[in-house]
């Protein structure tokens, strides 16, 4: 405590001195303090301006629920599909190995043209051809190949393999070209060439496709990058000898 006298005798009222400060330098920042808390002081929002937010959270929800519902609905649906496909496949003696295998064909032929949109001509040689209802490989096999799928097929002679794989390079092609060799089928023996180049001749009846069997002197003498051929048809040591004699180019 100070206390100070002036020569009128008048005693000035003391100051008190606290840690190094005095009260009017405390009183002075306490106030100063007071202004920084009322200007960090928010007031609450008035809950008339939040209509249009919880009408937009409320309309993402909606649209989150809707798609939950969709997704479930997939779900059930593709397991129907599945365990349809699995009793109907137990049913005509096919087995299958991997996941998503696209369904095989339930009734006939029909369904190349209603789920793959097949030309009608390949609808009437098979009609022509005695084949009412499809077999078990041609069933399953059609379908996987149609999807873009490498199938490893095996099934018994005068099953239909033949025409398990000719529908679907057929189809895949959809009509004649002169580019070039399109497709290729490699038969074990010359015999089975010879008799899966009719079997597609037979097969694309009325349609103009270049259908070339690999013979000896074919293999010698064609240059098959100017000859047009949409399916060649051989054996692999033949495909293999034209390679090596740069008479047939399959970079494509």
């Amino acid at each position: 405590m100070l206390v100070k006298k002036n020569n009128d005798g008048i005693v000035e009222k003391p100051t008190s001195i606290e840690n190094g400060k005095n009260t009017t330098e405390a009183g002075t920042e306490a106030r100063v303090e007071k202004k920084r808390k009322r200007k960090a002081i928010v007031s609450d929002p008035v809950e008339g301006f939040n209509v249009f937010k919880r009408s937009k959270l409320k309309a993402e929800k909606e649209i989150v629920d809707r798609s939950e519902e969709e997704i479930l609905l997939r779900k059930k649906e593709y397991h129907r599909l599945l365990e349809r496909d699995n009793l109907f496949r137990k049913k005509h003696n096919i087995h299958v190995s991997r996941r998503n295998i696209p369904s095989p064909l339930q009734k006939s032929f029909a369904e190349l043209q209603s789920r793959y949109n097949s030309k009608s001509y390949l609808l009437r040689n098979l009609a022509g051809l005695g084949f009412e209802e499809p077999t078990p490989i041609q069933r399953q096999a059609i379908p996987v190949m149609l999807s873009g799928r490498e199938c490893f097929a095996c099934a018994p002679t005068g099953s239909g393999k033949t025409f398990a794989f000719v529908c679907p390079i057929l189809m895949k092609l959809q009509h004649a070209l002169k580019d070039g060799v399109r497709a290729v089928i490699l038969c074990p023996t010359r015999e089975l060439a010879a008799q899966t180049a009719r079997e597609c001749k037979k097969l694309s009846k009325g349609k103009k496709f270049y259908i070339k069997l690999m013979t000896k002197q074919l293999t010698k003498s064609a240059d098959f990058s100017k000859l047009p051929c949409d399916i060649l048809i051989s054996t692999p040591f033949r495909v293999q000898f034209a390679i090596r004699n740069r008479k047939l180019d399959l970079s494509k």
